[in-house]
């Protein structure tokens, strides 16, 4: 059944296929034709009747349309299985040499209070949860066991410049060891900007760190959501990224600074006034994320939360002014968009959420390891299913091999969700275990 106030299209009253000709698709009615799918992320939408006579097998092998079909992997005797093995070892990352982003929290003191904030923060005086030197130290050195060439170490919190000293420490740190490691070293900064003065940015800078915050809306919706115990959160904001930006102009070589808009209830009916505000402060790629009923956010859902259908109904809605704009020459994208985008326009490897340890790992304060940031968000509240080891005591190789990684990342593959099985979307679409596990009880 399509949900209610979705774009959503349902896949009843598709012939059944005839299957000695026809490969295993999936497929969907959308407009005025039907979209099919496999297993290799290739594609292609038929009229009805074209659907209609692939599906009883009547397309032949001279037909222009059955070779081109035959060529994308859809008609089963001619399958290329050299050609789909290799496409699928490559989209489900099985040559993978190792995490690549590494989410390190130094400390869970925060000087905001959101209402939607499921990260367990504690009060700006209490440095109980500072992250120390020593697993600092140890955290780095297990960051630096990883295969890949390229390592992203990202700092979150709480707020994390209130540790500023570990911050630097790990940067530097970081920056020792590559001298040896010879990867290619990325650092972005998480932060509500309220404690960015310009002797930090400018510290940050001079080491390639870029920089990342959360914006909300408009000042009165921003506030709302993010109360800043000391100030004006959304001025605090604004005023960081114009330093950052103001930077970037005068020649500093720094990435443009990103800004997350996390949705909630009283997001729904501002969509524009959303992507007006990110535009207008020069910000090029926009970030609409839908909140999820984890950790904190769970207990105050009846009054932040909504449904699928209303988020898809405000996606819509920003995506369709952001494309409105863009065609009268403003240079934005919606991230999201983006990447789906290029999953199915260009193929190629997946990038698997958060939960799964395969692509990135989170670090806690106190050197618990987890297989990413939102299992590390439920372990702050009392549910630590997705933590797999210590920095203190684990190697890297045995903590890609925990049977938690191991769970979430068959989890992350939507064949083995009966829901998804069938879906046409389901080659560009991932699973989240730490959703599932959170909401239902299994990843």
């Amino acid at each position: 059944m399509r949900a209610e106030g979705s774009r959503l299209t349902s896949p009843v009253g598709l012939p059944e296929a005839e299957p000695r000709r026809v490969a295993a698709h999936g497929a969907r009615v959308i407009g005025g034709g039907t979209l099919i799918t496999n297993d290799e992320g290739q594609w292609r939408v038929l009229s009805g009747t074209d659907y209609r006579r692939y599906a009883s097998g009547e397309i032949a092998d001279e037909d222009a349309l059955g070779a081109e079909l035959s060529a994308q992997g859809f008609v089963r005797e001619h399958l290329d299985f050299p050609r789909l093995g290799a496409a699928l070892a490559a989209r489900h990352l099985l040559d993978w040499p190792g995490p690549s982003v590494h989410t390190i929290v130094v400390t869970r003191r925060c000087n905001f209070k959101c209402v939607y904030c499921h990260a367990s923060v504690v009060a700006v005086d209490d440095s109980s949860t500072d992250m120390d030197v020593e697993t600092a130290r140890r955290t780095v050195d297990l960051v630096f066991q990883t295969g890949n060439p390229e390592i992203t170490i990202e700092f979150q919190g709480g707020e994390p410049l209130l540790n500023w000293p570990v911050v630097k420490f790990v940067v530097e740190y970081a920056r020792l060891k590559n001298k040896t490691a010879g990867k290619t070293l990325h650092f972005g900064l998480i932060s509500n900007f309220s404690l960015l003065d310009e002797a930090k940015a400018d510290w940050l800078i001079e080491r390639g760190v870029s920089f990342c915050t959360s914006l909300d809306g408009p000042a009165d919706l921003h506030d709302r959501n993010r109360t800043f115990l000391g100030g004006n959160g959304h001025a605090s904001v604004i005023a960081g990224l114009k330093m950052i930006q103001a930077k970037r102009a005068a020649g500093a070589k720094v990435d443009a600074p990103n800004a997350i808009c996390t949705v909630t209830r009283g997001s729904l009916s501002r969509a524009k006034e959303i992507v007006d505000q990110a535009v207008g402060l020069g910000l090029e790629r926009i970030q609409l994320g839908p909140l999820d009923p984890v950790g904190f956010a769970r207990r105050s859902w009846d009054a932040v939360g909504y449904t699928s259908a209303e988020f898809v109904a405000f996606y819509a809605d920003a995506l369709d002014h952001l494309i409105a704009l863009n065609s009268q020459g403003v240079k934005a994208y919606e991230k999201m968009a983006l990447v789906l985008l290029i999953r199915i326009l260009e193929g190629g490897r997946w990038r698997f959420p958060n939960g799964d340890g395969l692509a990135r790992l989170a670090y806690d304060w106190d050197g618990s390891v987890y297989t990413g940031e939102d299992g590390r968000l439920l372990a702050a509240e009392g549910d630590a299913f997705f933590k797999i080891g210590d920095v203190r005591t684990s190697r890297l190789p045995e903590l890609l091999e925990h049977p938690t990684v191991r769970a979430s990342l068959y989890a992350s593959l939507s064949w083995s969700q009966p829901q998804c099985f069938q879906c046409a979307y389901a080659p560009y679409c991932t699973v989240q275990p730490v959703f599932n596990h959170e909401t239902q009880g299994s990843p």
